[in-house]
């Protein structure tokens, strides 16, 4: 019952009456020790082939206070850097491969800062830049425009920065450490160092009006960011701040399925001020914007829901790779512009 010898094994579960049970603590380990990763023991060139992405980490963790987001409950509020050395070996050892295309899958890869641009002069220093592209997560802080410089000449080919929202006060609602100014200088910086980008806006969370949402819509229409992926309603995920409000009772006006209490199927929250049909509503204020990619069932037009997306999936049979927001914005955003 206590676990014995077996609980002292870090971070393991048993399951009681039909629930998970922690029987010992999370083991966060550091990565500076860790010996080479094999990226040899699969296919990786047919995996690219096929059409997907190519991934690694150069750090685990997340330190940001995101109120929605699973990635510190998931990785860890400590941030754990690989050895840029050790990041440049696996980028090495998968273009001997023939893989070309690759995403780094950190949570933010600017945080920490100073990380990542050893990371790029690593990666810059061996030709790599030259040899594969990749495509990245970031946070709109802390960006400056020398990482810029150092991103470009790595082979960095588009950022997905997760803006969330461009109103100051539902930012601070969500958690988000940045403001819309911020957001501003960093637009400034991206397109005078020639840097592709996305934003991703999540509009739905608590606080959320119709007012906050259209400001946002204007405002990313105003900096002119190329590509917008809209999701309406958050996902709430046990151990994050949302989710535990969620818990507590403190969201039930806007949870889908009402009253919903177990997190571990799917449950959303979106504010009840957006109305009756809040996906409509953003639409409205999109008002047919090709740069907005709204989040939508399977195959619906405009979607942002890869899945068995037919138009994306003859793109790839024709020969696009890369992230797949970028191969809708050379493909169907650009030749509207």
């Amino acid at each position: 019952d206590k676990g014995g010898e077996l609980g002292e094994v870090p971070g393991l579960l048993a399951l009681r009456k039909g629930r998970a049970r922690r029987l010992s603590p999370k083991a966060v380990s550091d990565t500076e020790g860790l010996p080479p990763f094999g990226r040899d023991v699969f296919d990786n060139p047919r995996y690219e082939r096929e059409g997907a992405m190519v991934g690694l980490e150069t750090k685990r963790g997340c330190p940001e206070r995101c109120a929605f987001c699973a990635d510190p409950v998931a990785k860890g509020r400590r941030v754990r850097p690989r050895p840029p050395k050790a990041v440049a070996d696996e980028v090495e050892s998968l273009a001997r491969q023939g893989v070309t295309n690759l995403h780094l899958c950190d949570s933010e890869f600017n945080i920490p800062i100073g990380h990542a641009k050893e990371v790029c002069r690593e990666l810059i220093r061996r030709g790599l830049g030259k040899r594969v592209r990749w495509f990245c997560y970031c946070s709109p802080v802390p960006f400056d425009r020398e990482l810029a410089r150092l991103m470009r000449e790595a082979g960095c080919a588009g950022i997905n920065f997760g803006v969330d929202s461009l109103d100051d006060g539902q930012l601070r609602r969500l958690g988000r450490g940045h403001t819309f100014e911020d957001v501003k200088a960093l637009v400034s910086i991206l397109r005078s160092e020639g840097l592709n980008f996305m934003f991703d806006l999540l509009i739905g969370a608590p606080g959320e009006t119709p007012e906050t949402a259209r400001l946002t819509i204007e405002r990313a229409k105003v900096v002119d960011v190329p590509v917008v992926g809209v999701a309406v309603g958050v996902r709430l995920y046990p151990g994050t701040p949302l989710g535990r409000a969620a818990l507590e009772g403190r969201l039930d006006d806007g949870l889908h399925p009402e009253g919903a209490r177990d997190l571990s199927e799917p449950v959303f929250y979106c504010s009840p001020a957006l109305g009756e049909d809040p996906f409509s509503l953003v639409s409205e204020f999109v008002s047919g914007d090709p740069r907005f990619l709204l989040l939508a069932g399977p195959a619906e037009e405009g979607t942002y829901n890869y899945a068995d997306d037919e138009w994306l999936l003859r793109a790839i049979e024709e020969g696009e790779r890369g992230a797949y927001w970028d191969i809708i914005r050379r493909r169907l955003i650009e030749p509207q512009r």
